[in-house]
């Protein structure tokens, strides 16, 4: 589940585009391009479809709206914030290009 500012609804992650995270042994971090997932604490750049349009904003925009958090059985699983969208197209019923928003998020302790 997705929320933000008021909006809460099911999201999808489309893939992990990269990932940092630091090494159990040297504990250097360590940047990953496409791992099929993420630990505890690794800073992020995942892409994210919507199954409706939502309205929001870059956070360097405006922050509120900018901001998010996931959550999965009551437990904060990731913040994150919108660094950027795809516009959706009225005429097409979808996104432009994807239907997919591209955004950071840092993963938290589960």
């Amino acid at each position: 589940m997705m929320h933000m500012h008021t909006f809460a609804d099911e999201i999808s992650v489309k893939d992990i585009i990269w990932a940092k995270e630091k090494d159990v042994n040297t504990q250097e971090e360590v940047k990953k391009d496409k791992p099929k997932f993420t630990r505890s604490f690794a800073k992020c750049l995942v892409r994210i479809a919507t199954k409706a349009p939502v309205p929001v904003e870059k956070v360097s925009d405006c922050a509120p709206l900018g901001r998010f958090t996931l959550r999965d059985e009551g437990k904060t699983i990731a913040i994150g914030r919108i660094t950027r969208f795809i516009p959706y197209n009225k005429e097409k019923g979808a996104a432009t290009q994807d239907s997919s928003t591209a955004a950071a998020a840092q993963a938290k302790s589960g």
